[in-house]
């Protein structure tokens, strides 16, 4: 069953038609933020002659793709109520664990992929499983993690050449066609999580009011932790395409990332209050961002304008969430 409350659909768990309805409701809606991309785009198409190609236009979606892919399991996060600081982190962790595994261990690249990929899901379990047992907002868990997988990656990567990978590997994140069909299936999954299996609907629930989801026989906790596993999951995923991108891995890599991820999700309408969201947003989010981006520096923008101007963009998402929350 779903319930309608100023414009947020909450899950209730045991609803066999929910999913479809919340896709439904998220089909609805994506139009507003579609449209606010195109007008972005079309006004640094007209400011700007050197944006009028067709290879911008690709450039924007494949440098985007990657956060994008990244900015998937922060909207499960978000969704569900919880808040990840350490994803920026945990990408460069994993960077680094691909290279050692395949640079310095000699592992065949697809078992390097999955054992990367298994290294940030633990990553991401380890968040949800130390604030489940000690009860410690999310904000702090996440923020000690940022720092703590940090250094880890700083250890694993200290003194070693993780540069110039096998062929195969690299055409992962080659060109512009893979990245972008990677994105793709990304949210496709995301979304199919989100709204067609029963702990994908127990994200919207918990988000919407965690004591009636608890009431309704939802396992928060372990719920929880899943969705911190997801996080862990794509942020994974976005780092091993980076590493294959750029064909070496850095334990610098990932800074502020986590912040790119939690700008496109919230510009893409997911509620930083949880139990409501969309992954197709989100994708749509973290290409308004990277367009501001190339627009700008097409323009002659600094850096530090560019951040001065997405800054304001999340500031001004966050506001309108608050301002649609407030009973009229």
């Amino acid at each position: 069953m779903l319930n309608q409350k100023s414009s947020e659909f909450v899950a209730v768990p045991q609803a066999k038609t929910n999913g479809w309805e919340i896709l439904r409701y998220q089909f609805m809606q994506i139009w507003q933020v579609l449209a606010a991309l195109l007008i972005i785009y079309a006004v640094f198409f007209i400011l700007s002659p050197a944006f009028r190609n067709v290879d911008t236009l690709l450039s924007i979606f494949s440098q985007g793709a990657i956060l994008a892919v990244l900015a998937c399991g922060t909207t499960v996060v978000l969704i569900s109520g919880g808040l990840d600081l350490s994803v920026g982190s945990i990408f460069a962790v994993v960077g680094v664990v691909v290279g050692v595994l395949i640079k310095e261990y000699q592992l065949a690249y697809p078992l390097a992929i999955l054992g990367a990929l298994a290294a940030g899901t633990c990553l991401g379990a380890l968040n949800g499983v130390i604030q489940v047992v000690t009860k410690v907002p999310a904000f702090i868990v996440t923020l000690g993690g940022l720092t703590a997988y940090k250094g880890l990656a700083e250890l694993l990567g200290s003194g070693k050449d993780l540069s110039r990978f096998p062929e195969g590997f690299q055409m992962l994140g080659s060109g512009y066609l893979a990245p972008i069909c990677i994105m793709v299936g990304a949210a496709v999954l995301t979304g199919l999580f989100l709204t067609k299996t029963r702990l994908g609907n127990h994200a919207f629930a918990i988000g919407g009011n965690e004591e009636v989801a608890r009431l309704s026989g939802v396992k928060v906790a372990r719920s929880r932790i899943y969705y911190y596993m997801i996080g862990g999951m794509f942020a994974a995923t976005a780092a091993i395409l980076e590493v294959s991108k750029l064909n070496f891995a850095q334990s610098s890599r990932g800074v502020s990332y986590e912040l790119f991820a939690i700008a496109a999700v919230v510009i893409g309408g997911t509620s930083l209050f949880g139990g409501r969201g969309s992954v197709g947003k989100t994708i749509i989010g973290m290409m308004i961002m990277q367009t501001i981006i190339v627009g700008l520096a097409y323009l002659g923008v600094g850096t530090s304008f560019q951040r001065i101007a997405i800054g304001t963009i999340i500031i001004l998402a966050v506001y309108w969430d608050v301002w649609r929350r407030q009973p009229r």
